[in-house]
């Protein structure tokens, strides 16, 4: 199940949900329990430029059920298409905001991280929030394919999780979902990067004046060279979308086209 095309707005090709986390959120809740597994995907620039030259990540792009837009680049192209009702949804505020609404009656399953993280959070969670954390898993640091998605199926269907949070980095965590959705039983698959550790305030997520300006990914991690030579390489990409959104409107091309 994904949504309607006429939710999503492209860039070079690749979808991005016309959402907000409220809608993000409720959208979540109405699929939880029925029909198939899905995977929802938190996107920033960083997931559109992979997407951009790897056609099997693009593809889980295009079949996911949501790709939020985690990133400011992603809301100025929505507006470069017209678009006034895309707005921001990250990854650990949205984490955050379901972990404490426990009146939903939603069951999480936390993926991802060190057996001390996994722990920490459970019982945050569920001494400040009575969150229902039903089961956690630490899985070891392999390549992609060795994993033994079918053990980690059974334990998750077991469990009686309704929400499966992976934190990984991405891609990974979105090859992570896909190559474990067919062995579940009707669950929701979310990859949120460092959602795990921000959550217990080891991550901080500077404030809205470098949020507004797209530099969030760069004070979140430490600062090095490759996080200059990044953003420097990546401006011209971004300049590329943003020149290939405004042609493409010239001619009378559409946001979902």
């Amino acid at each position: 199940m994904t949504e309607n095309n006429l939710n999503r707005f492209k860039i070079g090709g690749i979808p991005i949900s016309i959402t907000s986390s409220r809608d993000v959120i409720e959208s979540i809740k109405k699929v939880v329990g029925t029909g198939n597994s899905i995977h929802i995907c938190v996107c920033d620039f960083r997931s559109v430029c992979y997407a951009s030259k790897h056609a099997d990540y693009k593809k889980i792009l295009q079949t996911s059920h949501l790709n939020t837009p985690d990133g400011m680049p992603l809301i100025w192209m929505g507006r470069l298409w017209g678009i006034k009702n895309v707005h921001r949804t990250m990854g650990p505020h949205l984490f955050v905001k379901m972990l404490k609404d426990s009146n939903s009656g939603i069951k999480h399953f936390l993926l991802g991280d060190t057996d001390d993280i996994l722990h920490e959070i459970k019982s945050k969670f569920k001494k400040e929030n009575n969150a229902l954390i039903v089961g956690t898993f630490s899985p070891p640091f392999i390549n992609i394919n060795e994993y033994d998605y079918f053990s980690i199926a059974n334990m998750i269907n077991n469990s009686g999780a309704d929400i499966v949070w992976i934190s990984m980095t991405a891609p990974k965590q979105d090859y992570f979902a896909v190559n474990l959705k067919p062995f579940l039983d009707k669950k929701v698959l979310i990859g949120v990067g460092a959602a795990f550790r921000y959550s217990l305030g080891l991550y901080e997520i500077p404030n809205d004046f470098f949020q507004k300006i797209g530099l969030t990914g760069f004070f979140m991690r430490k600062k090095t060279w490759w996080q200059f030579k990044w953003y420097l390489i990546h401006i011209f990409k971004l300049l590329y979308f943003s020149i290939q959104i405004v042609y493409r409107r010239v001619i009378g091309r559409k946001y979902y086209e």
